[in-house]
């Protein structure tokens, strides 16, 4: 996932009170928050029984599954998509148009599909709906003002609702990831690297970011900033202990602490620098004693 750049759909924000046609919500009502594509059991049930039984598993997994895979039998799940919108009319789809991961948060440009002909399914191996399908449905889109939940999964699979995020009349929408660590660990559930997956959106309808891809990522954009000079050795080691490369910055936060101290002791000898000050900023410094001799103290 290359910083700042569009990560195909692996990865989707945010909400607000607006009018939505289709009997979703009435005039001056709250916006409902749309749904992933996944068609629920029972009416998938009940529409697969409908379905030639040579076609009836490809399209029962089709609809679980919420994705448009290819296969032979496209005609019956069309139209088994579209009687199963038949069945749930009040729905409204979440859609992703943008997804740009960052060193510090995941920003999303959201959109929401309604008054749909049919169904709509993702493209095969994509996590969130998009435009084409949305249109090849007969869906309505535009872009979603409204809220979304964001959430983190566990390593049970226990889901934890965190917060409740809103976009803008854009659809633009910024999730931090330093907020929702705070927000865990004043709950005292840890760290938001402690869990394996966030999720924007119910159900992650617009994002599921898995965790531990995104803590190699991030490490990997750290380690980058610090060999370009912009990064900081010692913040690498303590915010990815367990990464490969943590025990070599850990070494070169220690050299570049000690190249510190020797430029500040050369100050205190140059008279640029007090030697109360050098102490006052260094508490370990194999420079300490010496400098304490001229300030007249003397190390424990």
């Amino acid at each position: 996932m290359p910083r700042g750049k569009r990560i195909g759909a692996p990865a989707r924000r945010a909400a607000v009170s607006m009018l939505l046609v289709a009997g979703c919500a009435g005039v001056g009502g709250r916006s409902r928050e749309p749904v992933r594509s996944e068609v629920d059991p029972q009416t998938t049930a009940a529409v697969v029984a409908r379905v030639p039984e040579g076609c009836r598993a490809e399209v029962a997994a089709a609809l679980t599954a919420g994705e448009d895979a290819a296969g032979s039998c496209a005609v019956m799940r069309d139209r088994a998509a579209q009687e199963a919108l038949a069945r749930r009319r009040l729905r409204v789809f979440g859609m992703v148009e943008r997804t740009t991961v960052r060193l510090a948060s995941v920003a999303l440009v959201v959109s929401q599909a309604y008054l749909c002909r049919r169904w709509p399914l993702r493209n095969a191996g994509e996590s969130a709906l998009e435009i084409g399908p949305a249109r090849a449905a007969g869906c309505t889109v535009r872009r979603y003002r409204g809220p979304l939940t964001i959430s983190v999964r566990e390593a049970n699979a226990a889901v934890l609702p965190v917060m409740t995020a809103r976009s803008d009349d854009d659809g633009y929408i910024e999730v931090m990831f330093a907020d929702i660590d705070s927000l865990l660990r004043a709950r005292g559930r840890g760290g938001l690297m402690t869990f394996t997956e966030l999720q924007v959106g119910r159900d992650g309808w617009a994002v599921r970011v898995k965790l531990p891809e995104l803590q190699a990522q991030l490490a990997e954009w750290h380690a980058t900033w610090i060999e370009q000079g912009r990064g900081s050795p010692g913040l690498f080691a303590a915010l990815h202990p367990q990464d490969g490369a943590a025990s070599q910055m850990r070494v070169r936060a220690l050299e570049a602490t000690v190249q510190r101290q020797a430029a500040d002791a050369a100050a205190v000898d140059r008279g640029e620098l007090s030697a109360r000050r050098f102490l006052e900023r260094h508490v370990w410094s194999p420079y300490r004693s010496l400098v304490e001799q001229k300030d007249g103290r003397s190390s424990p």
